[in-house]
Parts: C-alpha cells; structure tokens; sequence
C-alpha cells in the first residue's frame, strides 16, 4: 500500500517528511541504545579516565534515551595544511574526547583530561580556544572540560553542571 508523495498537496507532503524524520531520529536513538545497553564499557577509548567518564555521565543519558549519538575521537581541522617561505606547515587539528548530540538536537563536545597530562601539552590551551572559537561558540555547541584531581574543586562543580546542562547549549562552568 504505497501512496507517491508527489501526489499530496504540499502541507502533506511536509507532514510525512516530518514523520519521516522523526522515525528515523527515533531509530537512531534505539540502535544508539541497544549499543550503550550491552555493556557501558567503550571500545575505543584512549584511556580510565575516558572509560569512567562515559560510564558515569554518557552511558546513563544514553539508556534514558537522552542522547541520540555520542561520537569518540572526532576530528577537527583547526588549519588546513600550507607552505610558507619553503617550509611546509602540517595542518593543525583538534579532537576532544567526546562529541555527543542529545535527542533535542543539543550538542555537547567534552574534554576528559588527567591534570598532569594537561600541564605537560603546553599547546592543549591553544588548540583548545581555537577549536571552541572556530566550531563551538558559532554553532552554539556546549564545551565542557573534566579534570579530575583531588585538589580541584571544579570537578564539584563539572558534576553539578553536568547534571543540569544535558541538552542545553549552555556551557557549564568546571
């Protein structure tokens, strides 16, 4: 029983692409869930900390079926590969720890850093801004940063944050 959409007027036709859409964020939201569900381990991850992280904030939103994808390791060009004055420069790049997009279309890029490390990329800071200067603050992405250290206090804060930032384009302030 198939009905050609052409044939619909155009108020239907904007209504059935909707619905179509709409079932196939549905779908995409349930086979992210049926992945999360077998086990909150993250195949993939760098390190502990990654895998603590996603076990403690990603995996509970995931099974609430608050988030529709959650992206590891994405890659960011910060500057496309160039020469100058015969030297070659190799493009610059930037991938934080963790993309997700909640189910109303929020998007949320955190950064899972143990403190000893951050001090030792001196560059990290750098390549840090640019990235929230030339993709998140344009497109009105979230940016969080999770350092966690018995002495920093932020982390208090990062957890509280986090708890009330899901799907909101605000950033938390760890």
């Amino acid at each position: 029983m198939g009905v050609d959409i052409k044939s619909l007027g155009a108020a239907a036709q904007a209504q059935v692409k909707a619905e179509l859409e709409r079932r196939a964020r549905l779908r995409q939201t349930a086979d992210t869930v049926a992945a999360a569900s077998a086990s909150p381990m993250l195949p993939g991850a760098d390190s502990k900390l990654e895998q603590d992280y996603y076990a403690a904030y990603i995996y509970p939103d995931i099974l609430a079926g608050k988030v529709a994808s959650c992206e590891l390791h994405k890659r960011f060009e910060l500057f496309p590969a160039a020469d100058f004055c015969g030297m070659h420069l190799p493009p610059a790049h930037y991938t934080p720890d963790f993309f997700i997009t909640y189910a109303n279309g929020a998007v949320k890029v955190v950064e899972v850093k143990a403190a000893k490390i951050r001090k030792l990329q001196r560059d990290y800071i750098y390549r840090r801004r640019l990235f929230i200067e030339l993709y998140a603050r344009p497109r009105g992405w979230a940016f969080a940063e999770y350092i966690p250290d018995k002495e920093r206090k932020c982390n208090e804060n990062f957890s509280r944050n986090h708890r009330n930032d899901r799907g909101t384009a605000e950033s938390p302030n760890p």
